[in-house]
């Protein structure tokens, strides 16, 4: 081997030692939340630290020289979103905090960390994820609806019916693109029996979440005005448990290991909740009484909704009511 190609060789393997390059870190990420985009280097005094995304082009999303960071050149989109842990860099530690993570931050990022002994470049692909927070189900009209939103990737619904199969039931599923990218989902089921047998369950799912809503119906009931009835729930004592009245208006709540809290305007009809969820009510006249009422026992990843139908039965007028009277004292 000649002189010249032992020094070629020499710049070769230096080269090498300079940079450093890992292997690309998967990192996912909550939609509108914050997240860590790790780093590591070879401890040393850091001169210079670059993070970069690259999709296409070079897009500077936080520097930091000096001691100190310098956003002069940060693309406006990462504006008062990113922070590095300053008092770890001494020790190696060069992560980005990103926060109000978005859609558009997915990608791939570049870590360049330049010290006293080398250069280091450290790659991570970023992903976003909005899971599916709830679903809501619902019966109106012999109807049961179903939806959830504001989820990503996009999702899909599904529907079981117990004990009759959900396939002789007319369905339709609609999802929708909503702001930001997200997904809406819905979903109606058409019930072709008039009784309260049958269970019906929703599902949404992605490839990251799933969460499951179940509606149960009960015997309608009847009460009479200025009169207490018991609305059943079951309940175990521990679960989140809400009381709703015409699906959107809420009576109380009462999350886990803690006292309910009645809503001001049902606070004189609230009598009691028992352990297993039951709501002891005091009902007036069938204008302000009579509708739908919901008992929601919520899960670690479902929703059980009781739905009863509330009737108050009519009272005597006072003509008949004086014809009665005549007749006994006749």
């Amino acid at each position: 081997m000649t002189a010249l190609n032992r020094v070629q060789v020499h710049k070769a393997v230096f080269l090498m030692l300079v940079v450093l390059v890992q292997g690309d870190t998967q990192v996912g990420c909550v939609f509108g939340g914050s997240c860590v985009l790790p780093c590591r280097f070879q401890t040393n005094s850091i001169e210079t630290l670059h993070w970069v995304k690259k999709n296409g082009k070079n897009v500077q999303v936080h520097s930091y020289y000096d001691d100190q960071d310098q956003l002069g050149y940060q693309d406006p989109l990462y504006e008062g979103r990113t922070s590095l842990f300053h008092d770890q860099i001494p020790g190696g530690n060069a992560s980005l905090s990103l926060s109000r993570v978005n859609l558009q931050d997915q990608g791939r990022y570049l870590c360049y960390a330049s010290t006293s002994r080398n250069n280091q470049e450290t790659f991570v692909i970023l992903t976003a994820r909005a899971p599916v927070a709830t679903v809501d189900i619902r019966l109106v009209n012999n109807t049961v609806t179903c939806k959830s939103g504001g989820i990503y990737p996009r999702p899909q619904l599904t529907w079981s019916v117990s004990p009759r199969p959900a396939s002789v039931l007319q369905n339709t599923i609609e999802v929708h693109e909503a702001d930001q990218g997200l997904y809406d989902i819905s979903g109606s089921l058409r019930t072709v029996y008039n009784d309260t047998e049958s269970t019906y369950s929703c599902s949404v799912q992605n490839e990251h979440s799933a969460r499951k809503a179940t509606i149960r119906l009960h015997p309608p009931m009847q009460s009479a005005p200025r009169s207490e009835v018991l609305l059943p729930c079951n309940a175990s004592g521990l679960d989140d448990n809400t009381w709703t009245f015409n699906h959107d208006q809420t009576i109380l709540r009462r999350q886990a290991g803690q006292e309910k809290v009645v809503e001001p305007e049902w606070q004189q009809h609230v009598r009691d909740l028992s352990e297993s969820g039951s709501l002891l009510l005091y009902v007036t006249s069938s204008a302000q009484s009579e509708g739908t009422y919901r008992c929601t026992l919520r899960y670690a990843d479902e929703e059980d909704v009781t739905h009863i139908e509330l009737k108050i039965l009519k009272e005597p007028s006072k003509g008949r009511l004086l014809v009665k009277m005549q007749n006994k004292s006749v």
